[in-house]
């Protein structure tokens, strides 16, 4: 569009006027003194656009161009694209209001007079679009809080490691080897929610005001004040042990269902069949590996895999496949992955290597 014909929204939203009034030099100074003085009847129309850009830039924030474009739109549609002249009583940039006052010294005593009630509806015009301007640009408590940045704290602990965790709240987790815990820091104003993949072990401080939440996928495991276990591995049941107080634990599967624990029950929910079981369980067995103890309890080798590569940080191999009716027992107290082979090989019956990373387990 060419200049010539441009009306309050085209001054606004251009660029180079926008440079003219926030920020002049000599080059666009220059050239819109020269606009000016080739089109005097776009005095007012420049003079209520500076009013504007100046408000909107007091507010620092950005809107669209669209945004500002819609809005102006809608109001040349209320007043009949009626244009208003009116005093500048804001402090602006100064270069855009002196060429603005200096052009208008200049103009003939031919200015039509702008009838009261259409001056009335242009000012209200003015403050109209300002005033959405505003509501635009200072947004409200709740847009705040849907935009503000949230800071996310997330723990690992790879395999081989376990890490012991004091959050804010003074809730206490151990989280296993392989397993990873993220939440908001700081946690919000009304709740207190963490997200697990792996194994923990929650000892939660007491707040009524701000429930305790776990999310493992579709289960969520809500409390106030308790100790509780969660089991969460791929391909596995998720586990649920209620060692103390008492748990809600919702599930979102094919229907949403919530069950209530209480000290001593457990849930084993298999996410893939939809599967809900009682889970029984002995603490000793349930958390020895927070306090450095295996334990097997009539387990497969598989199982026992699983658990040594995610306690020892190695890859395990098998050479044949042990017997699928050979179930093991053993416990082990803070020992080296070769003890722990070594006391496993004679009930198994197999032969074993230890590399760096890796070890190669041979079936008779």
């Amino acid at each position: 569009m060419c200049k010539r014909d441009y009306k309050i929204a085209d001054f606004v939203l251009d660029p180079e006027f926008q440079k003219w009034v926030l920020n002049p030099d000599a080059q666009t100074k220059k050239y819109w003194e020269k606009y000016l003085n080739e089109n005097p009847k776009k005095e007012e129309d420049i003079a209520i656009a500076i009013k504007i850009v100046a408000n909107m830039s007091r507010n620092s924030s950005k809107v669209s161009s669209d945004k500002i474009e819609e809005t102006w739109s809608n109001i040349e549609q209320a007043i009949g694209k009626t244009v208003v002249k009116e005093k500048n009583k804001n402090t602006v940039p100064l270069n855009a209001v002196s060429t603005v006052l200096k052009f208008r010294d200049k103009r003939t005593k031919n200015t039509r007079v702008i009838s009261q009630f259409y001056r009335l509806v242009g000012i209200l015009a003015i403050i109209f679009f300002l005033a959405i301007l505003v509501n635009i640009y200072l947004p409200s408590v709740n847009d705040t809080e849907i935009v503000e940045e949230v800071e996310m704290l997330e723990h690992y602990a790879p395999p081989g490691v376990k890490a012991n965790l004091s959050l804010q709240d003074g809730s206490k987790v151990i989280l296993n080897s392989g397993s990873t815990l993220r939440y908001i820091k700081n946690f919000e104003s009304n709740r207190r929610v963490l997200e697990l993949t792996g194994e923990a072990y929650f000892e939660v401080a007491e707040d009524t005001s701000r429930p305790f939440s776990v999310k493992t996928g579709a289960v969520t495991t809500t409390a106030l004040g308790t100790t509780f276990h969660i089991s969460s591995y791929d391909d596995e049941p998720l586990d649920i042990a209620l060692i103390s107080g008492k748990v809600a634990v919702d599930i979102k599967l094919n229907e949403s269902r919530r069950l209530n624990l209480e000290k001593g029950q457990g849930l084993e929910i298999d996410l893939s069949k939809d599967e809900i079981k009682s889970l029984s369980f002995d603490s000793e067995k349930l958390l020895g590996w927070t306090r450095k103890v295996i334990i097997f309890d009539e387990v497969s080798m598989f199982e026992i895999k699983r658990v040594l590569e995610n306690w020892y940080g190695v890859n395990i191999d098998f050479i044949n496949r042990p017997a699928s009716d050979l179930e093991i027992s053993g416990k082990f107290k803070d020992q080296s992955l070769e003890n722990v082979l070594e006391g496993l090989s004679h009930s198994a019956r197999f032969e074993y290597k230890l590399e760096k990373n890796k070890a190669t387990l041979k079936f008779h």
